[in-house]
């Protein structure tokens, strides 16, 4: 009964407010008037015994305030809203201030929210399969040979499923090429050749049709195909009718059985060599287990046990790769290991010290936002503090005082708040566009619900973060002391706090200007690299020989002989070359061992190479240097000599200190389809072209005549001396004439690729660079606040200077004195800070050292000079002033 008695008396509170509001005045001063009877009946004077009445009972004010204070806590409501509505009166009042206030938090939250977009979409968001925790990666290790992540055989992947005691099942999957007919023009795809197995076991459904199965590999024929949901739309209109129409692809015919949904798509790590794009899936068509057992091409995904963990499963192969190390010579003894990771997170290992190193940037300028913003209300708050003394002595309770203020505090931040979500929207759109090829998901990004909700709990604590110390130093106030002043000056607290908090805005800006410094020094240094090729005037595209009617080395060494000369015939061409692999194309590389001839078998072990199928001209179109030697030609391809043309690190590595050319070498050649060893001579030698990222060499490279190792895949480079995309037209021409069912795929200039390569350095400097210059903005406008109200609350102090003789010069040196000496202890304190921080970039950067002392000298340069500008106005102000204004002033 008594609840109900207080929710009715809540209710009635609220939507009778007025009535309620009178009926405690009436009953206030029923109560006073009684008291007054009683005092008259003792005899006291009326007037008197009123006067006492009211003084007994307390101020009106505080009475009433006290009453709802023990009301239940809906009645409370009404205080709150008053309270809300004299905070916007207030912001409403100060409409720069405001702005200033919500702009410089906007530009935290909102730069905070995209970059958690991006964090939460590639790092945070669960794997779109089936139950992804129990998904597991397995990689070759290869320790002699410095390859700690390399693919696996058919051999291999047959032994582990035999033997394994922690994975339900095994899959494999090789990205290549292919080209499908029989829709409009050909279409050259990207392709997954998997096992059967390979959709149930990551845990992927289909949107139309079925899966493959493992009854669809091994017959000898492309019978299955599964297809994207982009190229059912694009290819086949998304006619929802395509399961079982027959398809040729690579000139045979494949059954579309199954249609992916939208959202499915290869999340391998990068080096897995797995694209994203697949646009079509087809079955081993061979029996892969009977394959050479060395023949390592296949990436492996798993799906753990009920109940078993990575660690086990980790385990696990590992003994079952030293088992095939013991029982079998084609692995070398103890050559071969097995290692069992997490999908997810082996998936953006990559890319995780990047965002993250890019979260802790926004991070710090959100901070540094939060720090100004205090700045500005602990300065307002001193202009305030006699407004709250009167506050005070009218009968408010210093909880009141403290409560409005953090209310006006929390009004701020969420109006910088949602300008922070709409500069946030704004930013995903030009991360996207800046992100290196490979990091955000297909789908664009948005500010979902997750990211609103963070963008509010950033708001909360950003509000209660920055409000807290404001709001408890103008909460504290001494009546008397404030009334009796004419200026109601600060507090020692505020001013030593704005003090404090400019220290750390600078500190935590120093911070920042050394990363961004040492990210700028890292692209440079990436851009400065010479990557063994000369892009300019390059045009590359790439075409896939179907199987299916280009059988065998011949076929295929006669098609590319005869396309290589129509295309060098065409105007402004210079030099036409073809290649299997072209550099920092996403085309799954070649790599296996080499040794030189007469070498020992325990050094054979350790000797690793890139394998380049080319065409004799491939290496001047590129633009190669040659370093010794000659490019092996038309005639050694005519007269069949077994010869390659080495890189220098490969030199290096097998023949140190010696000249390699004529030396004889084995290497991996293919010859019809089978990978073998032939030896063969070195006839020439070239600079070293990067062909994975331009940070670092990965492994020497083997160029072998294009006949010795036909393969279908081919990339070719056509150089001239003007606009590459001219050429685009004729080289279409060119390859109808000769086959009208194949399809040119990534027609793009050589020089797309080279700033491919350099984009994650790009994005990373970028981005650094923004969040540099805006802590140094915020560091120097809060600065300027400082100075700009120290001036102003010293004006008499300064005004009597002026007065007694005192020089102007005198006076600006001492403001700026005090700028540069907050200056130079917040870079104190930076650069302890910059120390420990930028060792946490060390995986980001190339060609320059975490404690470079050129970065941080500029820093430390850069820093003083902004101070310098932003002191430069109060302390011309305070030198510039009249001493009878200041006076009157007072």
């Amino acid at each position: 009964m008594r609840l109900l008695a207080q929710l009715g008396s809540s209710l009635r509170f609220l939507f009778r407010r007025r009535a309620v509001e009178r009926q405690i005045d009436e009953e206030l001063r029923a109560h006073a008037a009684h008291r007054a009877e009683d005092l008259v009946r003792r005899g006291v004077d009326p007037a008197e015994a009123e006067r006492r009445a009211l003084a007994e009972l307390g101020l009106v004010g505080q009475v009433k305030e006290d009453i709802r204070d023990a009301l239940p806590a809906a009645m409370r409501i009404d205080g709150w809203t008053k309270d809300v509505r004299y905070a916007l009166r207030r912001m409403r009042a100060a409409p720069g201030f405001t702005a200033v206030a919500a702009l410089t938090l906007a530009l935290g939250i909102g730069g905070t929210s995209a970059i958690f977009t991006v964090v939460k979409a590639v790092l945070l968001e669960p794997m779109p399969y089936r139950d992804p925790g129990r998904l597991v990666l397995l990689w070759n290790e290869f320790p002699g040979q410095g390859v700690l992540r390399a693919p696996g055989s058919g051999f291999e992947l047959a032994e582990i499923r035999r033997q394994t005691q922690s994975l339900d099942a095994v899959a494999g999957i090789w990205g290549g090429n292919g080209t499908i007919l029989g829709e409009g023009d050909p279409e050259h795809v990207k392709v997954g050749f998997v096992t059967g197995n390979f959709f149930p076991v990551l845990g992927a459904d289909p949107l139309l049709g079925r899966t493959l199965a493992p009854d669809d590999e091994g017959d000898g024929r492309a019978g299955a195909v599964v297809l994207s949901h982009g190229l059912w739309r694009r290819k086949f209109g998304a006619d929802p009718n395509v399961i079982g129409r027959t398809v040729r692809f690579d000139g045979t015919t494949a059954t579309v059985v199954g249609v992916m949904p939208p959202d499915f798509r290869m999340l391998f790590p990068p080096d897995a060599q797995v694209p994203t794009e697949i646009l079509a899936w087809i079955p081993f068509q061979q029996d892969i287990a009977a394959q050479p057992k060395n023949l390592h091409y296949l990436r492996y995904v798993a799906r753990l046990r009920p109940g078993a963990t990575v660690a086990e499963a980790n385990d696990d192969v590992a003994a079952i790769g030293r088992r095939l190390s013991d029982e079998f010579t084609e692995f070398g003894g103890d050559h071969i290991g097995l290692r069992a990771v997490a999908m997810h997170a082996d998936a953006v290992h990559e890319i995780r010290p990047a965002l993250l190193a890019l979260f802790g940037g926004v991070a710090l300028v959100l901070l540094i936002a939060c720090v100004n913003v205090a700045n500005l209300l602990l300065a307002r708050g001193s202009a305030r503090r006699k407004e709250m003394a009167l506050r005070a002595a009218v009968g408010a309770s210093r909880g009141r005082l403290l409560r409005q203020l953090l209310l006006e505090s929390l009004l701020l931040a969420a109006a910088g708040g949602a300008l922070g979500l709409v500069l946030g929207a704004i930013c995903l759109d030009r991360l996207a566009a800046l992100a290196p090829l490979g990091v955000l998901p297909p789908a664009p990004l948005a500010l979902d619900r997750g990211v609103v909700a963070f963008a509010a709990l950033v708001t909360l604590v950003a509000g209660v973060a920055f409000g807290i110390a404001p709001a408890l130093d103008a909460s504290r106030v001494n009546v008397a002391d404030v009334l009796k002043s004419a200026a109601g000056n600060t507090s020692t607290m505020g001013r030593r706090g704005r003090a404090a908090l400019v220290v750390a805005e600078v500190a935590l800006s120093f911070v920042l200007l050394v990363g961004a410094g040492l990210m700028i020094r890292t692209f440079v240094a990436v851009q400065g690299v010479d990557p063994g090729l000369r892009a300019d005037g390059a045009l590359t595209f790439e075409i896939n020989l179907p199987f299916g009617r280009y059988r065998g080395d011949d076929a295929r060494s006669t098609f590319v002989r005869t396309f290589v000369e129509r295309l060098r015939a065409l105007p402004g061409v210079t030099a036409v070359g073809g290649v299997s692999h072209l550099p920092f194309d996403d085309y799954p590389n070649w790599y296996s061992p080499y040794a030189p001839v007469g070498t020992s078998d325990e050094r054979r072990r350790t000797l690793m190479a890139d394998h380049r199928a080319a065409t004799p001209d491939y290496l001047r179109a590129v633009g190669a240097t040659l370093v010794r030697g000659r490019f092996y030609d038309e005639l050694d391809e005519a007269a069949g000599r077994a010869v390659v043309v080495i890189d220098e690190k490969l030199a290096a590595e097998a023949w140190p200190g010696e000249d390699p050319v004529g030396k004889m070498i084995e290497c991996e050649h293919i010859a019809r389809g089978n990978f073998q060893p032939e030896q063969a001579q070195v006839v020439g030698v070239v600079r070293h072209v990067f062909s994975h990222r331009l940070t670092h060499q990965v492994r020497g490279q083997i160029y072998i005549p294009y006949p010795r190792s036909a393969r279908n895949h081919l990339s070719f480079v056509m150089r001239t001396g003007g606009d590459p995309l001219l050429l685009v037209g004729a080289v279409r021409g060119e390859t109808a004439k000769l086959d009208k069912e194949l399809a040119l795929a990534k027609v793009r200039p050589l020089s797309d690729y080279l700033d491919r390569a350099a984009r994650p350095a790009r994005f990373t400097m970028v981005l650094g660079t923004i969040f540099g210059g805006l802590a140094l903005a915020l560091a120097a406008i809060g600065l300027y606040g400082v100075i700009a109200t120290s001036v102003s609350q010293r004006s008499r102090e300064m005004g009597v200077r002026l007065a007694l003789g005192a020089a102007p010069r005198r006076l600006l040196r001492q403001v700026l004195g005090e700028g540069m000496a907050l200056t130079l202890a917040g870079l104190a304190l930076g650069a302890l800070g910059a120390l420990a921080a930028t060792r946490l970039l060390g995986a980001l950067l190339f060609g320059v050292s975490p404690v470079d002392p050129a970065t941080y000298l500029v820093a430390a340069a850069v820093l003083p000079v902004a101070a310098l500008l932003a002191s430069w106005l109060p302390a011309r102000r305070a030198a510039r002033g009249n001493p009878m204004d200041a006076l009157r002033a007072e």
